[in-house]
């Protein structure tokens, strides 16, 4: 009888030494425990958190542990038994008040180095070493983009102030060449190291991270360009209006800014057509061709536009130009993809309506065909010059 109880107890003294162990995260000291002693050790997740400088995030049915690009999340469940149905990928446990994690697990998501033994477990982040910078500038805002040897979490401190926990400290101005962003300050810290954006204070300034590194933009966002506007001209004969109104709602479909132009007098035509990405005319009378402006003669021509097109041409010109003017060769291009889809030759001709449109634009010769086909090869023609896929 004593022997059987003295070889019971020993076979319970491993188990009931795997119900916890100390645990070093970092500096700090945790405790490590084994639900249902099935060998996978466990922590509360908050304080350990805390103690490697991760993000958390608890919430009722899950939480989310972070370091830089790196993220696990873990779905909490209230019982051992369920949290160890898969000990090779074991759940989140809650206890009460406190969620614990599976220690392991997490070290590996979030790239943290883990050993252990019967003494105790130590899981540890390397110190985090800037590596390099860059700097880029356009649209009116400037990024910056920093390379560490490892994953970091920024916290905001202050106007252009950061803190990367767990990065190695260091004390030094790295030179920046922005048009705003003159440097970058590091300064020590007890958690890791600061850094301060000389010349970003009073600017917008966003972070997220990325891989091994972090980027900021600063300044303010450029507006997002509208959407092209593609204006449809169906003159004066019925069959082109019709068709024009087809061509109009077939890009639509596809979800294309499309309306009708048209006018009373000449000038209010080409006023619509002023306002287009694409402005298409549609004409009547003949076998089928696309047209092209060309000068001749005193044929009228717009000075603002000409000259802005011979800006885009020599480059440096401001950006707002790009939006208002197209270059000419817009408008060849236009015409090449209406004529291939439509099957009829192209042509250049001294119109009017062409020669005061900024954008792109050329006038169609319907060729003979049913309306519905005839737009159907427009829309077509029009979406490949937007780029938009069939």
């Amino acid at each position: 009888m004593v022997r059987r109880l003295t070889l019971a107890l020993f076979l319970l003294l491993p188990a009931l030494g795997q119900g916890e162990k100390p645990l070093l995260a970092g500096s700090a000291r945790l405790t490590a425990v084994y639900p249902l002693n099935r060998g996978v050790s466990y922590v509360e997740a908050r304080p350990f958190a805390r103690a490697l400088g991760l993000g958390y995030l608890e919430r009722p049915a899950d939480v989310y542990l972070t370091l830089g690009a790196r993220a696990i999340r873990l779905p909490v469940v209230p019982d051992a038994k369920t949290a160890l149905a898969r000990v090779e990928a074991p759940l989140a446990l809650r206890e009460g008040e406190r969620v614990l994690v599976p220690i392991k697990r997490v070290a590996k998501a979030l790239g943290a180095s883990y050993a252990g033994s019967e003494a105790g477990i130590r899981v540890s982040l390397p110190p985090a070493r800037l590596l390099e910078h860059y700097l880029a500038s356009g649209g009116g805002q400037e990024q910056l983009f920093l390379r560490f040897s490892r994953d970091v979490n920024l916290v905001a401190t202050g106007p252009a102030r950061f803190l990367a926990l767990g990065a190695e400290p260091a004390e030094g101005f790295l030179p920046l060449f922005g048009d705003r962003l003159y440097g970058l300050e590091l300064r020590r810290h007890p958690l890791g190291l600061e850094l301060a954006l000389a010349g970003a204070e009073g600017r917008p300034v966003r972070y997220a991270p990325y891989p091994s590194g972090a980027v900021f933009w600063v300044g303010s966002a450029p507006e997002p360009a509208p959407r092209p506007l593609v204006v449809v001209d169906g003159g004066s004969g019925a069959r082109a209006k019709r068709v024009a109104r087809v061509l109009v709602a077939r890009l639509r479909e596809r979800g294309v800014r499309a309306r009708l132009g048209g006018g009373a007098t000449p000038a209010a035509r080409a006023e619509a057509g002023a306002r287009a990405d694409v402005f298409v005319v549609l004409g009547e009378g003949g076998s089928g061709a696309v047209y092209t402006y060309r000068p001749r003669g005193k044929a009228p021509a717009l000075s603002f536009v000409v000259r802005a097109r011979e800006a885009l041409l020599l480059g440096g010109a401001p950006r707002a130009l790009a939006r208002e003017v197209a270059p000419a060769e817009a408008s060849a291009v236009l015409a090449e993809r209406l004529a291939g889809a439509l099957g009829v030759p192209r042509g250049r001709a001294e119109i009017a309506l062409l020669a005061w449109a900024p954008k792109a634009a050329a006038l169609v010769e319907l060729p003979p065909g049913g309306e519905d086909a005839l737009a159907g090869k427009l829309a077509a023609g029009i979406l490949a010059y937007l780029g938009v896929e069939r």
